[in-house]
């Protein structure tokens, strides 16, 4: 009877113990189910939206067969210029560089730039024809930046997304 009555009281204490670990709610204090874009104003921000603004640059190629192919052609050139920028804005770039010399001049000198990277959300905010038949546009990636977990994603994508302390970093929102 007393080992029983010892496993009980054993059995009770660990569940007052474990019972105020499981009462934290971590969605009342970030602003409850639905939080919009960080917690509620009076607290620490612990995320951030940061965009990026690029204008790419397209050339209406000669050898295009209409002078409306033209144009189109220096419009995707335009908007693949500005992909190009915002990756190595948002990733970096990779540059690799090689030098030979011998007896005091340079033989043989390179430079080779890369970068690479998957772009979603990015918006394509006008194109516009310039002079001298280049074309330009204007291009915007809005991230949501979470400083606990250092994760970024698009603003609009991602709203089931988990910080890796297990709290969630939906945006929701479509401020624009």
């Amino acid at each position: 009877m007393k080992k029983l009555s010892m496993i009980v009281c054993g059995v009770l204490a660990l569940g007052v113990v474990f019972s105020g670990c499981s009462g934290v709610n971590l969605s009342s204090k970030a602003g409850g189910p639905g939080n919009v874009l960080g917690p509620p104003s009076g607290e620490v921000e612990d995320q951030k939206v940061v965009s990026f603004m690029v204008v790419g640059k397209g050339l209406e190629p000669e050898n295009a067969l209409s002078k409306g192919e033209a144009v189109l052609m220096a419009e995707r050139a335009a908007v693949a210029d500005g992909y190009r920028q915002l990756v190595e804005k948002v990733r970096g770039v990779y540059v690799d560089a090689f030098m030979r010399a011998g007896r005091g001049t340079i033989n043989y000198d390179t430079i080779q730039v890369h970068t690479q990277s998957w772009l979603r959300g990015t918006e394509i905010m006008e194109i516009y024809p310039g002079d001298h038949g280049i074309t330009h546009a204007r291009l915007r990636l809005r991230i949501n930046f979470d400083k606990d977990g250092m994760v970024w994603w698009p603003v609009g994508i991602g709203g089931n997304m988990t910080s890796s302390s297990g709290k969630s970093l939906a945006s929701g929102s479509s401020e624009r």
